[in-house]
């Protein structure tokens, strides 16, 4: 038996897409301290939704989480969430929402179209930093 096999870990691609600069390092710091049993995190974060496509990073093989701002200059969230879920490899995508959009209309449009979990700013540490542990531990 191969003992190397039985640790290795599965990259998981966590992209950070927000235009405010102290929210894209809040979270930074929230996802580094995390430990995940079946994961090794690899995390990036974009200004816009426009620099996210344009990385590439999408192609990277495996899974991919986004955590989405709902309002931003260049490709809002819902344009990012569209486009992703009509991405063939879709399905290992998931989404999280983290905007100041509050209305029931717009929390409504995003769970249709994919979104895996919407959380409203202002917001919680606490309850983000379990919303998102729960939802990296589903994907496994």
């Amino acid at each position: 038996m191969n003992l190397n096999n039985v640790f290795t870990k599965e990259t998981l691609f966590i992209s950070v897409i927000d235009d405010d600069a102290i929210i894209r390092d809040m979270l930074i710091r929230i996802l580094k301290v995390m430990v995940f049993d079946h994961f090794e995190l690899d995390i990036e974060t974009f200004e816009d939704g426009l620099q996210f496509f344009e990385s590439k990073r999408l192609e990277e093989n495996g899974i991919h989480f986004l955590i989405l701002d709902g309002v931003m200059p260049v490709m809002d969230g819902i344009e990012i969430l569209q486009k992703v879920k009509k991405i063939k490899n879709g399905r290992n995508i998931y989404v999280l929402m983290l905007t100041a959009r509050k209305r029931e209309t717009d929390i409504e449009r995003a769970l249709k179209l994919g979104a895996d979990d919407y959380i409203t700013k202002p917001f919680s540490i606490k309850e983000l930093q379990a919303r998102i542990e729960r939802l990296i531990k589903r994907m496994k």
